[in-house]
C-alpha cells in the first residue's frame, strides 16, 4: 500500500526569500548517496522555527534570520547529527549520516486486541444484513452500478488535459510500467453543494441513509475570529440543548466549526434552548441566539492573544486486502512526484504521521499500525513493508481499521490541523453492532478535531460512496475519488452529483492539505499558495440557436465578470457583464458562506467580507454547462 507514502509526501514546507540561508546535502557516508526526504528540522532554542525535506538529490535550503540555530537531520536507518550553526550569511553545511545497525525497523506485528474482535465481528457476520451485490467474490463484484445523476466530469484549466469531446485522452498501462502523474480523481465536497446533498439524501440515496442508520443533519456553522480578524483554531465548539451537549467538535484552520443535532437516521426533537459554547485559551463564551446554517453562520470575536499552531497531524487508514492490488503500483509511483508540489505550504508547520492498515476477520491480521513520527523517512519504510492480500468478500473491517486511528493513535492536544485520509474500495459489514460503533466513531473524530477524507479506489459501491460522504460531512472532510480517465485500475463508479471536475490525483491532494492547513500568521500575512485560480472571471457560454440547424460550433455568449479591490479589507465590487442567476461566495475549499442572487448585466454591486476572518475566499459561478468558475479574492487587514 505505497499510496500512503503517496501522501505523506504532500506535508513539506516551503522557503520565502531572506537574505541568509542554510543549504547542504544529506548523503549517506558509507556509500556517499543522496538521501532523500530526509528531516532538517531547524531550532531556536527549545522552539522549532522551520523544517523541510531533502530533495531528490538529498539536497535542503532553509531562509533564515541572522541568529544562532541548531539543525538536526533524521533519517531511518541511521544515526541523527545535531550541529549548532551560526546564521550570519548563506551558511552551507554538508551531512554524512551513518548507518545505525541498531535502528529499530518498523514493526509490522498485528495490533493487541485482534482476538478479541474476532470473535466480535464472526457475531457481527451472523448477523449481517448483506447487500444484494455481495455474495459476489473478487474484484468481478468491483463493477460500476448506474448512476440517477449521471455526473458529468468538468476539466478545469490547468489540470488534466481533454479531448474535444470532454473526455481525458489516457492510455492504459499494465503496473509493470507504473509512473507518476497518471491517476486521476475527483472531489465532491458536500458543503459547498448543501441544497443537492439534502436533496440526494432524501432521494436516491436515501436507502442508504436507513441502511447505515447515519445522516448529518440540523447543521450549525461557527465562525471564530480574534478581534484582530485571525481565525481562531482549534477552539472546543459543543452545541448543546439546555445543559445537554448534543455535538463536541474543533475550529478549523479557517475559525470555522460544524456542528449536527444529529448524525443518526432521526429527526431531532428540540425541548428547549440551543446555544453554542466556545472553549480556548481559557476562556469561555456562550452563543445562546443560535441560527441554522439555512439561515446564516453564527459570528463570534473573542478578546485572545493570538497564538500561531503549527503541528499538523496526518494518519492513513488504509484498506490493505487482495483487490486494492489493481492500483497499488501507480500510487506508489505517484510519492516522488507530489513532494513538491507540496513545498509552498509553510516551512514552520510541524507534520507528524501515522498509519493503520486493517484486512477482515479471517486474514492473518484485522489491523497493523505505526503512531504519530516525525521521520517522514519511517513513516514510509513502514508502508513499504506492507502488502495486499487477503480479504475474499465484499465487506472488510474499515470500521476496526478507523476505530484504530481515531482512539489508539496519539493525536495532538493542540493542532492546526488533524487530518485522517481513509483509503479503500469496500464497505464494512453491515450490521446494527457495526452502525453504533460508526456513529460512534464519527463523535468521536470530530470532538478530537479529526477530519476524515475518503478516497475510494475501484470497487466503491453507491452504499459505500453514500457512508463515505456521511463520515467526511459528520467530520468537517471531504469525499474523494479515482476516476476511469486514467485508464488504470478496474472500474471507479461516478458520484451522485451535478458534475465534477477532474484532476490528477496529485493536483487534488495538494490542493487538500493547503485548503486544510493554510492561514494568516500573527502579523496578518497570507502564505503564497500558488493557486491555479485568477482574479477575474472570462467564459464562453454556448448558446444553442433553434433556427440554426448546421453542424457547426453554437454560438458563444462571452460573459466576464471582475471584482474590486483585491486585495481587500472587507468590501468587494463586482460588475459582470451579463446577468448571473446565483453567485457564490465561498471559503478556500469551496464551502459556501454566501449566495448572491440575480445579478444584472453591467450593474455594480458590494459584498461586504469584513465579518470573515482574514485569509483567502473564491468567488464562484454555474455556467449554463454546469461548469464552475472561480476567482480568489484575498481578505487581508493591517497588523
Amino acid at each position: 500500500m505505497k499510496f500512503v507514502a503517496l501522501l505523506c509526501m504532500l506535508l513539506l514546507g516551503s522557503s520565502i526569500a531572506f537574505s541568509q540561508s542554510i543549504s547542504g546535502n544529506m548523503n549517506s557516508e558509507s556509500h556517499n548517496e543522496a538521501l532523500r526526504y530526509g528531516n532538517v528540522d531547524i531550532y531556536k532554542g527549545d522552539k522549532l522555527v522551520a523544517s523541510v525535506l531533502t530533495d531528490k538529490l538529498g539536497n535542503f535550503a532553509i531562509a533564515l534570520d541572522t541568529g544562532t540555530y541548531v539543525c538536526v537531520m533524521n533519517y531511518a536507518g541511521f544515526t541523527p547529527i545535531t550541529k549548532e550553526i551560526k546564521v550570519t550569511g548563506n551558511e552551507v553545511a554538508d551531512f554524512k549520516m551513518k548507518e545505525d545497525p541498531k535502528a529499530k525497523k518498523p514493526t509490522t506485528k498485528a495490533d493487541d486486541g485482534d482476538l478479541d474482535l474476532r470473535k466480535e465481528m464472526r457475531e457481527i457476520e451472523e448477523v449481517a444484513i448483506v447487500s444484494s451485490k455481495s455474495d459476489k467474490k473478487g474484484v468481478a463484484l468491483r463493477k460500476s452500478r448506474t448512476d440517477a445523476y449521471d455526473a458529468s466530469p468538468t476539466i478545469s484549466s490547468g489540470r488534466v488535459m481533454s479531448t474535444h469531446s470532454g473526455d481525458l485522452e489516457f492510455e492504459g498501462l499494465s503496473t509493470n510500467t507504473a509512473s507518476s502523474k497518471l491517476l486521476t480523481a475527483g472531489e465532491i465536497n458536500d458543503f459547498s453543494k448543501w441544497k443537492m446533498w439534502q436533496d440526494l439524501s432524501k432521494g436516491e440515496l436515501s436507502a442508504y441513509q436507513k441502511m447505515w442508520q447515519i445522516a448529518p443533519s440540523g447543521r450549525y456553522t461557527v465562525m471564530l475570529q480574534s478581534e484582530d480578524g485571525i481565525p481562531i483554531v482549534d477552539a472546543v465548539v459543543q452545541l448543546l440543548l439546555n445543559r445537554d451537549v448534543l455535538f463536541t467538535t474543533r475550529s478549523d484552520n479557517t475559525g470555522k466549526a460544524e456542528c449536527w443535532l444529529t448524525i443518526k437516521n432521526e429527526t431531532p426533537v428540540l425541548n428547549g434552548k440551543l446555544s453554542i459554547q466556545i472553549s480556548t485559551n481559557g476562556k469561555t463564551v456562550t452563543i445562546n441566539k443560535v441560527t441554522a446554517f439555512d439561515k446564516g453562520l453564527n459570528h463570534q470575536k473573542l478578546k485572545i492573544s493570538c497564538q500561531e499552531v503549527e503541528n499538523v497531524d496526518v494518519a492513513f487508514v488504509v484498506d490493505a486486502t487482495g483487490s486494492m492490488g489493481d492500483e497499488i503500483n501507480f500510487l506508489k509511483a505517484e510519492m516522488n512526484d507530489v513532494i513538491f508540489e507540496s513545498r509552498k505550504i509553510s516551512n514552520k508547520l510541524n507534520f507528524r504521521f501515522a498509519n493503520v492498515f486493517y484486512r477482515d476477520m479471517t486474514d492473518s491480521y484485522i489491523t497493523k499500525s505505526m503512531n504519530f513520527n516525525r521521520i517522514l523517512t519511517e513513516s514510509t519504510a513502514f508502508i513499504d513493508e506492507q502488502n495486499a492480500g487477503g480479504g475474499g468478500d465484499f465487506p472488510e473491517a474499515m470500521d476496526v481499521g478507523l476505530d484504530s486511528a481515531i482512539n489508539n493513535l496519539s493525536w495532538s492536544e493542540h493542532a492546526r490541523a488533524r487530518i485522517l485520509f481513509l483509503i479503500l474500495d469496500a464497505p464494512p459489514h453491515q450490521s446494527p453492532q457495526v452502525n453504533e460503533r460508526l456513529q460512534k466513531l464519527i463523535l468521536q473524530a470530530a470532538e478530537k478535531g479529526i477530519r476524515i477524507v475518503p478516497i475510494g479506489a475501484s470497487g466503491i459501491d453507491k452504499s459505500t460512496e453514500y457512508l463515505m460522504r456521511a463520515l467526511a460531512l459528520g467530520t468537517n472532510g471531504t469525499y474523494t475519488f479515482l476516476t476511469d480517465h486514467s485508464g488504470i485500475g478496474n472500474s471507479h463508479i461516478k458520484p451522485s452529483t451535478d458534475s465534477y471536475e477532474v484532476e490528477t490525483l496529485n493536483a487534488l491532494l495538494v490542493r487538500i492539505v493547503k485548503s486544510y492547513t493554510y492561514m494568516t500568521d500573527c502579523q496578518q500575512q497570507i502564505p503564497d499558495l500558488a493557486l491555479n485560480i485568477p482574479d477575474s472571471i472570462v467564459s464562453n457560454v454556448p448558446i444553442k440557436d433553434s433556427s440554426d440547424t448546421s453542424a457547426s460550433d453554437p454560438k458563444a455568449l462571452h460573459i466576464t465578470w471582475s471584482y474590486y479591490p483585491n486585495p481587500t479589507n472587507g468590501i468587494v465590487n463586482i460588475l459582470p457583464n451579463a446577468d448571473i442567476k446565483e453567485l457564490y461566495i465561498s471559503d478556500l475549499s469551496g464551502k459556501v458562506l454566501q449566495v448572491l442572487p440575480k445579478l444584472s448585466k453591467n450593474e455594480r454591486i458590494q459584498v461586504d467580507l469584513s465579518a470573515y476572518p482574514t485569509g483567502i475566499y473564491l468567488i464562484r459561478y454555474l455556467d449554463e454547462n454546469n461548469h464552475w468558475l472561480s476567482g480568489k479574492v484575498v481578505l487581508q487587514r493591517t497588523s
